[in-house]
Parts: C-alpha cells; structure tokens; sequence
C-alpha cells in the first residue's frame, strides 16, 4: 500500500513538474540567447508573470516529491516521475505546437509500464544511505552546482550539454531530498536544514541550465533527456548508495532498461530533432 501511495504521490509531482516546465518553456523561448547559463537569464525570466506561475507550480511540487520519498524507495519515486511526460507530450502538442507521434508515444508506454513493474520490484523503502553513499551525494552536488558555470566556460550551451546538466542536477536533487527525509526522521534538525540548503542552491542552477536548453530545444525534445537522467540515475544508483536492495533485482533491471528505452524514443524523436536543429 505504501508503495502505491508513493507513486500516486509522484505522479501527481510529476505532473506539476511538467506543468511547470511547460509554462516555463512558452517565456524562455522568447529570451535572447546571450542570456544563455547567466544568471542575467534567470533575473530576466523572473519579471514575467507566467514564468513565475510556472515556478511556483514547481516550487510546490518540491514538497510533494520529498512527502512521496518519505513513504517510498528513490528508486520507485525516481522513475514515478516519468509519468510527467505524459502531461508534457499532451502540453506540447496542444500548447506549445510540437510534433507527437508514434515515437514519442511508443516511449511514454514503455515508460509507464516499466513504472508498474517497478512498483513491485523496487524496494519499498530507501533505507539508511551508506557514509560513502552520503559523501557521494554532497561532493557531487558541489560539482554540480558548478556544472552551469563551467558549460559556459567552455561554450557548451546548446541543447544536449545544458538538457544532461539539468537532468543530473534534478536526480540529485531527488537524491539530497531524501537525505532530508531520513535526517528530519532521525530527527537531526540542523543535518536536515544543511541538506534543505544544497537542495535550494543545486536547484537554483539546475533551473538556470534547464531554462538555457529550453532557449534553444522544444521542451519536448530537451525536458526527456532531463527527465530520464531524473528518473532513472537514482534508481541505478540507490543499491550502491544505500543499504536497501531490490528484492526482484531482474524485474527490477529489465524495468529500469524499458524505462531506459523509452527516453531514448522521446529524446531521439526526429520530428522534434529537426524543430531543434532548426531553433540553434
């Protein structure tokens, strides 16, 4: 019962995330590309209304991901959050005008069937993070709070680099929330506020990266990469990074591979490729 309740929980995040991203993907289109990975982007996205309506909508869901981590594994809520990009597929065709089709919605039902094995695969619970694991998660959030910063060092702000970027920084995100969950459960206050505080700084420039793919990419070419590496890095990972393991381990990989699959349907789709092509 838990588990269905996580992934009720997820759903319903992912669907705001995706909501959020959308409405968000109408006003970065319309910024110039010199704002791309600077910070001069994001104050320029934040005196437009609907842009903040729409990162409120993610704002909220925050909440709602780390309520659905607490009573479920990352490794079932990561990929329940591929449920969002049914929502986004929908938003993309019917408001912002991008191409849908068999690809794309081949890959949303291997998604969606690979989050119902997974409900029954995965673990139920994440578990205690191992003290490697718990290292892992904060040396790796500082390298990627830099991530933004160093693309554009090297002049890396196209679709693809800026659309990984944001994906590793919102999996780790999922990540370092969980470690709020635990730490607010073993009722370490000031652990828990430190692990709050990389969640709100990581998440800030994971939102400037996404925003710069959304300049250049349609969100429904950019948010499914993003959302893959969302959705299924914590999953790979959580065995290695906790002390909870799959009890249906084959289940559990063939699931995560269909997942897999599906991504790489929406995010290779050639319709939204030559849209892609053509706005960089």
């Amino acid at each position: 019962m838990r588990a269905v309740f996580a992934v009720l929980l997820a759903v319903a995040t992912a669907t705001l995330y995706a909501l959020s991203t959308s409405v968000q993907a109408l006003e970065a289109r319309r910024t110039p590309s010199s704002t791309a990975l600077r910070g001069s982007l994001l104050a320029r996205l934040a005196r437009r209304p609907l842009w903040v309506v729409g990162t409120a909508a993610g704002v909220v869901a925050w909440p709602m991901q780390a309520a659905a981590l607490a009573v479920g594994s990352v490794a079932l809520v990561q990929p329940a959050l591929g449920a969002g990009l049914v929502v986004l597929l929908a938003l993309g065709a019917f408001v912002l005008g991008e191409s849908v089709g068999a690809r794309e919605l081949g890959g949303v039902v291997a998604i969606v069937a690979a989050v119902a094995v997974l409900g029954w695969s995965a673990p139920t619970e994440t578990g205690a993070f191992t003290s490697g694991g718990t290292w892992a998660v904060g040396l790796v959030a500082i390298v990627l709070v830099a991530a933004p910063f160093a693309l554009r060092a090297a002049r890396l702000s196209g679709g693809l680099p800026t659309s990984i970027a944001a994906g590793l920084g919102w999996a780790w995100v999922g990540l370092a929330t969980s470690l709020v969950d635990i730490s607010l459960a073993d009722r370490r206050f000031v652990v828990a506020a430190g692990w709050g505080l990389v969640v709100g700084v990581l998440s800030l420039g994971t939102l400037l990266a996404e925003m710069t793919a959304l300049q250049s990419w349609p969100a429904t070419r950019a948010v499914p990469i993003a959302f893959g590496l969302e959705m299924l890095l914590p999953a790979v990972l959580a065995p290695a990074l906790t002390h909870a393991t799959p009890p249906h381990p084959v289940a559990f990989g063939l699931a995560l591979a269909v997942a897999s699959a599906g991504v790489v349907l929406l995010g290779g789709s050639g319709a939204t490729a030559a849209r892609a092509t053509a706005r960089e």
